[in-house]
């Protein structure tokens, strides 16, 4: 695997998934504070868009990450950003591996995967993600989602799992 991004993006997925199902707060909480120091540290990066996402519920979750200050988020509306975000969703469009439906959720604004992968590709981050790709993509059978996994491929970004970023930044239960 390519080390050269400086940072992880990070995807809602990658936040939600081990509190609800590997990490809980009251079980692993060097996990969290793990993940806490690396946000402060810039090694893990949190898009506007996945932030809003995290903070829209009223559980622990929530409480942890607008605890975390000073917090440094990428914000979606930079013009190289919106730039990217264009091209990804004409890709979806042209492409033929994608139903119209595809692009009707990716280009829905309340969704962050296009601006996640926008991000990652102009400041040249890592996407962390539990998604997994769609495999054998095909313009005979096109696919009515977009995963993130495929569309970081298309365009040269780097994408991997939680698990992996733990091992990269050196994650220790003792």
């Amino acid at each position: 695997m390519d080390n050269k991004n400086t940072a992880f993006m990070v995807d809602t997925n990658t936040i939600i998934t081990p509190c609800k199902k590997y990490y809980p707060f009251d079980l692993v909480p060097s996990f969290w504070s793990f993940l806490e120091a690396r946000i402060k540290d810039g090694s893990i990066v949190i898009l506007d868009k996945v932030y809003n996402e995290l903070v829209a519920g009223e559980d622990d979750l929530t409480d942890w990450l607008k605890g975390i200050a000073p917090i440094s988020l990428i914000e979606h509306k930079n013009p190289d950003i919106i730039k990217k975000y264009s091209d990804i969703l004409t890709y979806i469009q042209t492409c033929g591996f994608y139903k119209p439906k595809a692009l009707t959720e990716w280009s829905n604004i309340k969704v962050a995967d296009p601006w996640l992968i926008a991000s990652a590709c102009v400041f040249d981050y890592t996407v962390v993600t539990f998604e997994e790709p769609n495999g054998n993509l095909s313009k005979s059978q096109p696919c009515s989602r977009s995963k993130i996994p495929d569309i970081c491929k298309v365009f040269d970004v780097e994408c991997t799992n939680l698990f992996e970023v733990m091992r990269r930044l050196s994650f220790s239960m003792s």
